[in-house]
């Protein structure tokens, strides 16, 4: 017998950045502060039309991924403090790039007999903070800007600290 579907709620869907320092993976849960933070795929696509077809064909080719983001200003948070850091001092290439890590928590996979936590399936992906506004509001100071892509995305499982590639995942 099938298995009834569930609705899953946006709150399942939890995003990590890591705000470590280089060599040293320090993950933080990107939430309290967060009201947007949209994910747009921005699929590439190749259209052509052979002559001897009555319809367009179109083939995905590519994607240029970017997540727009608007967040209120809290002190002691290390997620919002990277994306201040990276507006205020208006860093540049490297220095404005961050990890962030989706974890689908409802598609938990069997821990091993030596895990204690359970994984999740997790995508994580290289992005590049690019900042729009700061300031905007009258109430609390709010950041907004987008992350835009700078490489693939790796599939592989998040168990709360640790990503880890499947087995052939580049990353």
């Amino acid at each position: 017998m099938p298995e009834s579907s569930v609705l899953v709620n946006r709150s399942d869907l939890l995003s990590y950045m890591d705000v470590g320092t280089s060599g040293s993976e320090s993950w933080s849960l990107i939430g309290e502060g967060f009201t947007t933070f949209t994910e747009s795929k921005n699929a590439q696509e190749y259209e052509r039309h052979y002559v001897h077809e009555r319809s367009s064909r179109t083939d995905v080719v590519g994607y240029a991924p970017s997540i727009e983001y608007a967040t209120d200003y809290y002190t002691q948070n290390p997620v919002i403090a990277k994306v201040a850091k990276v507006t205020d001092e208006e860093l540049v290439g490297s220095d404005a790039q961050v990890d962030i890590c989706h974890v689908h928590t409802w598609d938990v996979k069997p821990p091993a007999e030596d895990e204690t936590p359970a994984t999740c399936v997790a995508y994580k992906r290289r992005y590049a903070i690019i900042p729009d506004a700061k300031g905007d509001g009258t109430d609390a100071l709010i950041y907004s800007g987008s992350f835009r892509a700078v490489g693939d995305v790796v599939k592989g499982t998040f168990n709360g600290t640790t990503f880890t590639p499947d087995t052939g995942s580049a990353g």
